[in-house]
């Protein structure tokens, strides 16, 4: 589960989610040569690849309108401060497994005296925003790893939060379909990263992944496009930076 699949399932936005496996053909296509990428729609119309978890997260709120806008610029600046504080915890979260607690401990304090600020179930009171998705996905991995975990340490509201948010339809459907990932031995926390840790602990479902992928092309002249007495050499020099098709690459559809 990433907070940008958790974006796309609560927004009901359709989309393909590609896997490459064991390969860096990615990196041609990628700004920055990582993954996570965020491709088509408006991006498609402006030729742009999108990277950065975070920056792909944002996009979306904006985009679906779950960005804390309706409030006003202290909305936004409100559901900003809640997904950073969701990654500042899941930079430290991996202290549940040790005896040194008390960072991670106050943090997780905080962040309960911040969802009890508003009337309501979520950080921003009523209206959900991508804060809440991103403290969705770092207490939920918790929550996996070591189950109780919140409750037993006197974080009763965080656990109900999680909880509530895991109810929403869009969600709990999500959870229990063969699109969500198994979790890795990086995202465990109990370990130092490592380059062989992004292994799934648990068997993936591989029917909706056995579609192999073959990347759309950007860039393609519009005036041109359904022009039909071109030759190759001339349809050729309308692409932009054309990716080469037919990686080993596989998907899944929503």
């Amino acid at each position: 589960v990433t907070s940008g699949s958790l974006m796309l399932e609560l927004c009901q936005i359709p989309y393909d989610s590609v896997l490459y496996w064991s390969t860096k053909e990615y990196k041609d296509l990628a700004p920055f040569g990582q993954m996570p990428l965020l491709m088509g729609g408006d991006l498609e119309d402006e030729d742009q690849i999108l990277c950065q978890s975070s920056s792909i997260v944002r996009y979306i709120a904006k985009e679906a309108g779950i960005d804390g806008s309706e409030a006003g610029t202290v909305g936004e600046g409100r559901a900003d401060m809640i997904f950073e504080c969701s990654k500042d915890l899941s930079a430290n979260k991996g202290a549940i497994f040790t005896s040194d607690t008390e960072k991670l401990h106050g943090m997780l304090g905080k962040a309960q005296e911040l969802l009890d600020e508003f009337e309501g179930p979520w950080f921003s009171g009523m209206a959900i925003t991508y804060g809440d998705v991103g403290m969705f996905h770092v207490l939920s991995t918790i929550e996996e790893v070591k189950a109780g975990y919140l409750k037993k340490n006197g974080f009763e509201e965080l656990s109900a939060f999680v909880e509530e948010f895991a109810a929403l339809p869009p969600i709990a459907n999500y959870l229990i379909s063969d699109r969500r990932m198994p979790i890795t031995a990086n995202e465990v926390g109990d370990k130092p990263w490592a380059p062989d840790g992004y292994k799934y602990l648990k068997p993936m479902s591989a029917e909706p992944y056995s579609e192999e992928y073959v990347e759309p092309t950007y860039g393609l002249d519009e005036d041109d496009e359904d022009d039909d007495d071109e030759d190759e050499d001339d349809d050729d020099e309308d692409l932009i930076d054309e990716p080469a098709n037919g990686r080993p690459a596989k998907k899944s559809r929503k």
